[in-house]
């Protein structure tokens, strides 16, 4: 009798193991867009764009200016404050933050500290850059936590954003 409940014990821990390697199946998870383009810190004047994900908000004399969440800052005249007019969009991959002063914007470029001067209507000069000045920028992970993920590889470039795609065992999770 021993046997047979030594044997049943066997088999049952036998196929209660489970093979740790295999994957999670096919599930919704990010996937990294890359550029690898030095075009990606160009920086320029747009016409004006719709707000889609807007964030900080500055303004100085009669013009506003709001973040445009990793896409770059739009430029506002609020002349008449009733009736804003939307005069430009400033694409700036990553931009996240502003500040300004004077004919000034200090913002991000991804992880680079740059300073835009704005003094001349319709146009955008960056006089100065400080390079990873703010690494915590870099788009390493998604923007959710408690997600499945495709991990980032530096090797094929900055990742730019993160698109929620159906993926076959994703390798990361957060």
């Amino acid at each position: 009798m021993k046997q047979i409940i030594l044997l049943i014990s066997f088999t049952a821990a036998l196929f209660s193991c489970t093979d740790k390697r295999k994957g999670v199946g096919i599930v919704s998870a990010y996937v990294p867009v890359y550029v690898n383009s030095p075009d990606v810190k160009v920086i320029t004047w747009q016409t004006p764009q719709a707000i889609v994900n807007g964030g900080k908000i500055a303004t100085i004399g009669n013009k506003l200016y709001q973040v445009e969440t990793d896409k770059g800052i739009h430029i506002i005249d609020i002349t008449n404050p009733s009736a804003p007019i939307k005069i430009g969009f400033i694409k700036n991959n990553l931009c996240r933050e502003l500040t300004l002063k004077g004919n000034y914007i200090y913002t991000n470029n991804l992880t680079d500290l740059v300073v835009l001067d704005v003094s001349i209507a319709n146009s955008v000069t960056v006089t100065s850059r400080v390079g990873n000045a703010f690494p915590d920028l870099a788009l390493q992970y998604p923007p959710h936590t408690n997600c499945y993920f495709e991990c980032a590889d530096a090797s094929k470039g900055i990742v730019l954003q993160w698109n929620l795609q159906q993926v076959d065992n994703p390798k990361c999770k957060r």
